[in-house]
């Protein structure tokens, strides 16, 4: 039955491969000689010329009736990710349903890990930071190696391996007291139920700072990672990163 499968896929089905290869392999390869060369409840493999992939399902399949579904779902993804808007707007769309973000940054030689609510604001991130804390030191310290990260909660995910996630490289700037108030009531508007804004704002050891967006990498899945520049999807191309099964 499986093999009948992998006929059908090579007889009747080769512009499906032909996209399938061109998203998760090499976009730019010759596909002539491209064919579907195994199956099992968790992806296909896919030969073109010498060069042989392993291509994860989005779903597992669960029972034969399954695969048709699988590669159904796994086409449709890839038809998704040829639009580069549709790509930028659901990247903005996932940022935009956090109120925090995670930050890495360097104090000391050494890295510290820690997290901060944040307003969003021409394509840049405003952040409340007390002195006191760790991260406010490796801020202040190293402005120019900084990285923040957003990534999807795992009980959403349909892959532990394969979360939607954005890392970025950002710049930092501590604001002055005006443009401080001006976050701060947005921080307000953003968080009308926060009753610890209201303390917050008033204490002298909480900052806002400012991060602006350098360069980064939005990734969607399996065989879908965009290199960003500010908040921007760099180009069309995904970045070129096969899978390879191993034999």
């Amino acid at each position: 039955m499986k093999q009948r499968a992998i006929d059908h896929m090579n007889r009747d089905h080769v512009e499906v491969l032909i996209s399938v290869y061109k998203k998760f392999g090499n976009a730019n390869a010759d596909t002539t000689n491209i064919k579907m060369t195994d199956m099992n409840e968790n992806g296909i493999e896919i030969t073109c010329n010498d060069d042989v992939i392993f291509v994860p399902f989005i779903t597992k399949v669960e029972d034969h009736d399954g695969y048709k579904d699988a590669i159904i779902e796994l086409y449709a993804s890839v038809k998704e990710d040829s639009s580069t808007s549709k790509v930028q707007k659901n990247m903005v769309e996932f940022m935009d349903s956090f109120k925090t973000l995670v930050i890495s940054s360097i104090k000391d030689g050494q890295p510290v890990s820690s997290y901060s609510p944040f307003v969003k604001e021409d394509d840049a991130f405003y952040i409340c930071i007390s002195s006191v804390a760790k991260h406010y030191h490796a801020i202040k310290q190293n402005p120019n190696n900084i990285s923040v990260f957003f990534i999807q909660d795992e009980k959403e995910a349909k892959s532990l391996f394969a979360r939607v996630r954005v890392s970025l490289n950002v710049v930092a700037e501590f604001v002055d007291d005006a443009k401080r108030a001006d976050i701060m009531d947005k921080f307000e508007k953003l968080n009308p139920n926060e009753s610890a804004l209201s303390f917050i704002k008033t204490m002298k050891d909480f900052y806002v700072v400012k991060l602006t967006p350098k360069t980064g990498r939005y990734v969607k899945g399996f065989g879908a990672a965009y290199d960003i520049e500010g908040l921007k999807i760099a180009n069309e191309e995904r970045v070129n990163n096969p899978h390879i099964k191993q034999h």
